[in-house]
This record gives structure tokens, sequence and C-alpha cells, in this order.
């Protein structure tokens, strides 16, 4: 069973407009929210290469309780900077990177 993430990022599913355009906070927002699902896509890839030993058994509890902490420390690391990647969307998005063309 995989946990849909759009539960998590309700802004970003709902088709909510904003009236302005041009709302600097809102574009690090998404771009902080993007780099947070990448991180979590990266947790899971790299959980599905973890073997089980058998040690505890996984039931769907485990498994729904391990995909929501992935979720919230992905979040977690994409506020802090994480790997980058929502800064760097955010400069080019929205126009602040150093290479204007």
């Amino acid at each position: 069973m995989a946990f849909d993430p759009q539960l998590m990022y309700p802004r970003i599913t709902t088709g909510e407009k904003r009236s302005d355009r041009n709302d600097p906070e809102g574009l690090k927002q998404v771009c902080q929210d993007f780099e947070a699902i990448f991180i979590n896509s990266l947790f899971q890839e790299m959980r599905k290469t973890v073997p089980e030993d058998g040690f505890l058994e996984a039931d769907m509890g485990m498994d729904l309780f391990q995909e929501i902490m992935d979720m919230e420390v992905a979040r977690e690391m994409a506020r802090k900077g994480g790997l980058g990647l929502g800064k760097l969307l955010y400069e080019q998005l929205g126009g602040l990177g150093k290479n204007k063309t």
C-alpha cells in the first residue's frame, strides 16, 4: 500500500489560484514542496533496496508509519535546504539566478 503524497500537500493539488502571480514567498514554498516530494521519492526507492530480514514483522500500520515518517523527514530536509534543488528552482523560476539569459 502506497501513501498518497497528495494528502500531505493539498495546496499543490487543489488548483488554488493566487491573485498575485509574482509572490516570491509562494514560489519559495512551492519549490520547497517540490524538493520534499523529490526527496521522499528518493527515500522510497532507497527503501526498496533494503532486504527485509524478518526481525520485525512488517504490517500495514508499520508501512504507513514509515511512509509518513519519510515524508515528514523529507519536508524538514527541504525546509532546511535539503539537496539544494528547491533553492535552484526558486532562483531559476523567480529570475533571481546569476545567469540571466
